[in-house]
């Protein structure tokens, strides 16, 4: 989600240069909380087209979450 977050923000300040790629994006745990893999390639991101910030909770991320109720 946070990749996805900051492609957005990063997409639209005219002087950036740079977002780095960390060692936890490459974790299998990690890729599978989301629907989307965000990873560059050739040096590259693609900034996601999709609403919002172009990322979403992956079904098995939904399934292992604890669901609270307020009454």
């Amino acid at each position: 989600m946070a990749t996805a977050a900051a492609l957005q923000l990063e997409a639209v300040i005219p002087n950036f240069i740079i977002h780095e790629h960390h060692a936890a994006a490459l974790r299998e745990d990690n890729i599978s909380m989301c629907k989307y893999d965000y990873q560059p390639q050739n040096g590259y991101y693609s900034i996601p087209d999709l609403p919002g910030i172009g990322q979403e909770l992956s079904d098995e991320a939904i399934g292992k979450s604890v669901i609270v109720t307020v009454k």
